[in-house]
């Protein structure tokens, strides 16, 4: 018997979910460190009661035809159909994660790229989220832990407020969106008036090629 050879192959690396974005062509209205001033009202509103701002972010989102997906369907390990309900779960207990979510889908639909500075301000809240739990794990200090996990979720809803602000200015700011929201399974409001144009258009063309064959008729 000849020896059989076992090759172990490393699965793909799971892409980032913003790395679509790097090539896109528009950018935000304005980035997450200037929210506070651009949109100062709605920015304490976010955060002093993030999961209501991403509730109604994500009703105006699937609309009310719409059908509910956890996250939206972006992370692989909750891309379930839920009953619309679930929506309350999701926003109280995974904040971060329906946050992130309706910015996802926001700068798909208006192909809007990543800026540099958010990226650090997200990944920066990441790894105190995480440096805070290994300090809990691995210390016998109780002050510096309390310490640690404070200054981390400090950082998490500061930069949570950030991020639901940003995403509402640029639906209020947009031209695109002009105030709108762009929902699931529905085109954006500027292709609907594109497309009422190109009807007008061709309907007054067809006026005006019946008004040509009336003239030569009556010649």
């Amino acid at each position: 018997r000849t020896p059989s050879l076992i090759v172990r192959t490393t699965p793909p690396p799971m892409p980032h979910p913003l790395a679509e974005f790097k090539e896109s062509e528009n950018e935000w209205q304005t980035p997450m460190s200037k929210t506070c001033c651009a949109s100062p009202g709605y920015c304490m509103l976010s955060c002093f009661c993030a999961p209501c701002v991403i509730c109604h972010q994500r009703k105006k989102i699937i609309g009310e035809d719409g059908e509910y997906r956890c996250c939206l369907g972006f992370f692989p390990c909750c891309d379930y159909k839920c009953a619309p309900c679930c929506l309350f779960f999701e926003a109280f207990c995974c904040c971060g994660l329906a946050a992130s979510a309706n910015r996802i889908y926001v700068m798909q639909r208006l192909n809007i790229k990543t800026d540099p500075c958010d990226e650090y301000i997200i990944c920066c809240s990441n790894v105190m989220q995480i440096a805070s739990c290994c300090i809990r794990c691995f210390t016998d200090n109780e002050r510096l832990a309390n310490c640690c996990q404070y200054a981390a979720d400090l950082l998490f809803c500061a930069s949570l407020a950030c991020m639901n602000t940003q995403v509402n200015y640029e639906i209020q700011n947009n031209k695109i969106t002009q105030g709108t929201w762009p929902q699931l399974g529905k085109p954006l409001p500027m292709m609907n008036k594109a497309e009422e144009g190109k009807q007008d258009g061709a309907d007054e063309n067809k006026k005006e090629n019946e008004a040509e064959a009336a003239q030569v008729e009556m010649a």
